[in-house]
């Protein structure tokens, strides 16, 4: 997204050396929103075929509002395995 970025942190008065930022979009960038939408849209219909818990016939394991996902399952298990599609998707 933003070529050759780099970064420092200041902790107590000190800079920290400037360290090359490999991804991400900086904060208030007007990219921000939709870009959000559109990777969790992707990961989250990676999981449209795994097991959660039924709701009037429907298969549900996940919810989301805004930024904020809730991942569902009958099991423990179950639930792993979705962390772990959710957890390889995000890479």
């Amino acid at each position: 997204m933003y070529w050759e970025q780099t970064a420092a942190m200041r902790v107590e008065n000190e800079n920290s050396t400037f360290q090359d930022i490999k991804r991400g979009v900086r904060k208030g960038c007007v990219l921000s929103p939709d870009l959000l939408s559109l990777y969790s849209e992707i990961i989250m219909r990676n999981l449209e075929n795994h097991p959660g818990i039924k709701v009037s016939g429907h298969n549900i394991n996940n919810l989301r509002y805004v930024d904020d996902t809730v991942l569902i399952a009958e099991n423990k298990e179950d639930l792993q395995k979705l962390l772990n599609i959710v957890k390889k998707e995000s890479r």
